[in-house]
């Protein structure tokens, strides 16, 4: 038997650069591990995130509790200043609500929550006047905030003034298309959408989405004044804020259950 020629006798050794690749994929795994393991949460993190559940929890009391510790260590933080506030106004506790509102307000004076949320105090008490003064001042100091323009248009609708009403639910929505789908409180900004003579509010409201051309909105708002019993829904047929949408059929549903039939031929053209 012929012995092997030493180049084969010799022990084969993978090349170097399988060594390399091995080497790099791992350092790579490990780095991608590293980056997507989320960082652990100080102690000021732990106790921001236990505030935060308890106010979603509705346990008030305990919030503010935890909202005052973080206070002590920083003193001055506006936010903090703000959710207690928040807390105590849904406790209509409202001295301590204006309290807090103010001292937030004070700390930070480009942070246009607390003032909206001090609004929102007077318009819980049914003081509309003061709630529509601290709105404003709320949208001076930030005007791209879509909740304190639908608060200061409920606070006027309130007072009666319906074309200005009308006006800053327009820039709300400019804002924020979807803002009055939505029930949540846009996280330190309060919201409140309580009204009266809402047959009225929705025929607004429709009107302030059919300038926006948004027939499917306003006809959903036709229908919930109808359903409230507001009589005068049938006015939208002639009402020159509605002329973008009138043809839409899904107004034209509604409308058609409202107008006599006389009427029906000056639904589908405004004005004839």
């Amino acid at each position: 038997m012929r012995r092997r020629s030493g180049a084969f006798a010799m022990k084969w050794k993978p090349p170097f650069w399988i060594f390399l690749g091995f080497f790099l994929l791992a350092a790579t795994s490990y780095l991608c591990a590293q980056q997507s393991a989320p960082a652990p949460l100080s102690p000021k993190q732990m106790q921001e995130e236990r505030a935060k559940v308890q106010m979603a929890e509705k346990r008030y009391e305990a919030a503010i509790q935890s909202y005052q510790d973080l206070l002590k260590a920083d003193p001055k933080n506006a936010l903090f200043m703000n959710m207690i506030g928040i807390a105590y106004l849904d406790l209509s506790n409202y001295d301590q609500a204006k309290k807090y509102f103010a001292r937030s307000a004070k700390a930070d004076k480009k942070y246009s929550s607390p003032v909206n949320n001090l609004g929102m105090v007077y318009y819980h008490q049914k003081n509309f006047r003061g709630a529509i003064r601290e709105y404003q001042r709320a949208a001076v100091i930030d005007p791209d905030q879509a909740g304190t323009h639908s608060n200061l248009g409920f606070a006027y609708y309130n007072t009666n003034k319906f074309p200005e009403a009308a006006a800053e639910f327009q820039k709300a929505l400019e804002i924020d298309p979807s803002i009055f789908e939505r029930n949540d409180r846009a996280g330190a900004t309060v919201q409140d959408r309580s009204v009266s003579n809402h047959g009225l509010f929705f025929f607004m409201m429709a009107k302030v989405y059919a300038q926006k051309r948004d027939a499917a909105h306003c006809a959903e708002y036709l229908r919930k004044s109808l359903d409230e019993g507001y009589k005068d829904v049938g006015k939208a047929a002639t009402d020159p804020a509605f002329k973008d949408v009138i043809n839409d059929p899904v107004v034209q549903d509604v409308l058609l259950r409202i107008v006599p039939s006389e009427q029906k031929g000056s639904a589908t053209h405004p004005g004839a």
